[in-house]
């Protein structure tokens, strides 16, 4: 079995950084500045890799 030493002070310092980094995103969220995307959004995204999947399926039987 391997052990692992790590540093008690790493540790709470990401955990510190972390905490306020949710706090200030908490906060954005509070203010209205951050909103959840809308749905459209990753339809259109989904669409666009699909036509691109396509292109490139029907590139690759061109080149057969």
């Amino acid at each position: 079995m391997s052990k692992k030493i790590i540093q008690l002070s790493d540790v709470r310092r990401e955990n510190e950084a972390e905490k306020q980094f949710l706090n200030l995103l908490d906060a954005d969220i509070r203010a209205g500045n951050v909103k959840k995307i809308p749905d459209s959004v990753f339809d259109r995204i989904a669409a666009i890799k699909h036509k691109a999947l396509v292109a490139r399926q029907n590139n690759e039987l061109i080149e057969m």
